[in-house]
């Protein structure tokens, strides 16, 4: 039986770019995408659990996070050039027979749009927190304006150069804390409202956690702050400096269908869902999927793939093993 201890470390040039790349197992390969702020680490026991069931798992470090190179603009970081980067690794890891393809955050909505610009590449689709949204008719960033108006929010935050990412630089540890909470972590006040016209960044905003939550351990969260003390936060950030592209260049798939089988997993607490139930998630998602699963995991947060390991393994096995 394998465990994280065999988990395999190896660089690979992916698009030209060096891209650190973590495996384990033999077999049919089933690629893990991560979000933001994470890397390949928070796939560890889900790496575990399907190379055991005799898949190959790899999780790559995405292009800007981790030990993987950054692009070197941030324009680079957009859509095409991204399913580029995971089709070339995907090719290069299964020879280009078509993968179970799995992501939460960022990474779901990379897998989201890698499955509908090459669905040949695909056999199965698991996506955790961050559903299959409809193409609006106007750019996101106008959207997040018009609803937050003057109130602070992230993404908005984000799309200023230079900006988030040093205030995240300077605090690593901090806004990871801050992040890395469950939905019932107890936090202080936070010391900034939520106009943004009193200046100052998100850290402040969010509160400051009274404890760590049990899934997070003084290891893990060890890692992750030394994987971003080695790579920075602009990296990860600038996917978010591309959405009103990502808008545009995903135009034309606007009504295409994911017609692979698809588990969607997501806490019932996931703020990314606003309150949304299963049958909400159901309706909007199954016109553009016609075979899609959906659990939902009562009182869980964002972090799914660690506050639920055992569950969301097991809700992986399931539908991995019911692969043809």
């Amino acid at each position: 039986m394998f465990t994280a201890k065999d988990i395999t470390h190896e660089t690979w040039k992916v698009t030209g770019v060096h891209t650190h790349v973590a495996s384990l197992g033999q077999g049919p390969v089933a690629l893990f995408i991560h979000g933001w702020p994470e890397c390949w680490f928070t796939w560890r026991h889900q790496m575990v659990a399907l190379a055991n069931a005799g898949y190959r798992a790899i999780a790559p470090d995405m292009p800007g996070f981790g030990q993987t190179e950054a692009l070197p603009n941030i324009a680079d970081y957009n859509v095409v050039r991204i399913c580029d980067f995971m089709r070339e690794l995907l090719i290069e890891a299964s020879g280009g027979a078509a993968v179970l393809l799995i992501g939460h955050d960022w990474g779901a909505i990379n897998c989201w749009q890698f499955t509908l610009r090459h669905p040949d590449l695909v056999s199965r689709l698991v996506n955790m927190s961050v559903p299959l949204h409809p193409i609006a008719d106007q750019s996101p960033t106008t959207l997040l304006r018009e609803h937050f108006k003057d109130n602070f929010f992230y993404q908005l935050y984000f799309q200023q150069p230079g900006v988030a990412e040093a205030e995240f630089d300077a605090d690593p540890e901090g806004i990871l804390r801050a992040l890395y909470c469950s939905p019932n972590t107890p936090r202080d006040p936070p010391v900034l409202g939520r106009s943004i016209d009193e200046g100052g960044g998100w850290i402040g905003r969010l509160g400051k956690p009274q404890e760590q939550p049990s899934w997070l351990t003084d290891e893990a969260l060890a890692y992750y702050v030394a994987a971003y003390r080695h790579s920075g936060f602009a990296g990860g950030i600038n996917y978010y400096r591309n959405l009103d592209e990502n808008w545009r260049l995903m135009q034309p798939y606007r009504d295409t269908q994911i017609t692979c089988p698809v588990l969607f997993l997501v806490g019932s607490a996931d703020s990314v869902i606003r309150g949304a139930s299963k049958a909400q998630l159901q309706n909007r998602m199954s016109r553009r999927i016609p075979d899609l699963q959906i659990l939902m995991l009562p009182g869980k947060g964002h972090w799914i793939q660690s506050e639920a390991c055992a569950q969301v393994n097991a809700a992986l096995l399931e539908f991995a093993v019911a692969a043809p």
